[in-house]
C-alpha cells in the first residue's frame, strides 16, 4: 500500500509540473531566430515560450511561386489532394511531443485581407508562409487589458482590426508594445500560447497555419 502511495505522489507532481510549464507564459518582447533547425533545436527553441522565426523550412513548395491563387483554387482535384497530403506530411515534423491532436489550415488570402487581433489558445500554433508576405504583429499576455476584447469571444478576440481602424479611436492601444514580424515565403513563425497576434497580407497568400495539443495539454491548458 506503501508504495501506491508513493506512485500517486509522483503522479500528481508530475501532473502538477506538466500544469506549470504548459501554462507558463513569457511576457519577454523578444523573438528567436534559427535556420532549419534539427527536431532538438527546433523544440529547444520554443521552450523559451518567445516568438520565434524559422527560415528556410518548406523548400519542397517553393514552386508555389510559379502559381496565381486562382490557378490553385482552380487546380485539378487530384493535383490539390496531393499537394494538401504533402503539406500535412511535411508540417507533422513540428508537432509537439506526444501529441494527441492535430490540425492544418490551408489559407488561400488575398492581398489586403486581414485578421482582428486573436487570442493563440493552441498548445502550439505555427504559421508557415509558402506563397506572398504576411505583416505579424504580437502582443504578450500580459497586455490583454488594453486590447479591446469582446465578451462575446470569450476575450479570445478584439473588437477592432489593427490594420484598418483609426486607431485614435482605441486609445489604449497606445499603452501596448508589441513585436512586428514581415513573413516571407519558406519562412515560419511560431506563437506561444496565451499571446495574442493580428496579420495582413501583403500580397496574395498561400500560408499554413499548424496546431498540436500534447496528451496532456488536452485537459491542463488554463484557459
Amino acid at each position: 500500500m506503501k508504495y501506491i502511495y508513493i506512485l500517486l505522489i509522483l503522479i500528481v507532481v508530475f501532473i502538477g509540473l506538466q500544469y506549470k510549464y504548459i501554462n507558463r507564459t513569457n511576457n519577454d518582447i523578444e523573438i528567436l531566430q534559427a535556420e532549419n533547425p534539427n527536431k532538438n533545436t527546433f523544440e529547444n527553441i520554443l521552450k523559451s515560450k518567445a516568438p520565434s522565426i524559422f527560415t528556410n523550412v518548406s523548400k519542397n513548395f517553393f514552386d508555389l511561386q510559379k502559381y496565381s491563387l486562382e490557378s490553385i483554387h482552380t487546380m485539378d482535384a487530384k493535383s490539390k489532394e496531393n499537394l494538401t497530403n504533402n503539406i500535412k506530411n511535411h508540417f507533422k515534423y513540428y508537432n509537439s511531443p506526444l501529441t494527441s491532436k492535430y490540425t492544418i489550415d490551408i489559407l488561400i488570402e488575398s492581398s489586403d485581407s486581414s485578421i482582428v487581433i486573436t487570442k493563440q489558445d493552441s498548445n502550439r500554433f505555427l504559421l508557415c508562409q509558402l506563397k506572398g508576405t504576411k505583416k505579424i504583429i504580437c502582443f504578450t499576455p500580459n497586455q490583454s487589458d488594453y486590447l479591446y476584447l469582446t465578451k462575446e469571444s470569450n476575450k479570445k478576440k478584439s473588437t477592432i482590426d489593427f490594420w484598418k481602424a483609426d486607431l485614435l479611436d482605441f486609445p489604449l492601444l497606445s499603452k501596448t508594445k508589441y513585436i512586428e514580424i514581415t513573413l516571407y515565403p519558406g519562412q515560419m513563425i511560431y506563437i506561444p500560447y496565451q499571446w495574442f497576434y493580428a496579420y495582413i497580407n501583403e500580397e496574395d497568400s498561400f500560408s499554413v497555419i499548424s496546431k498540436s495539443e500534447t496528451i496532456f495539454s488536452s485537459f491542463l491548458k488554463a484557459s
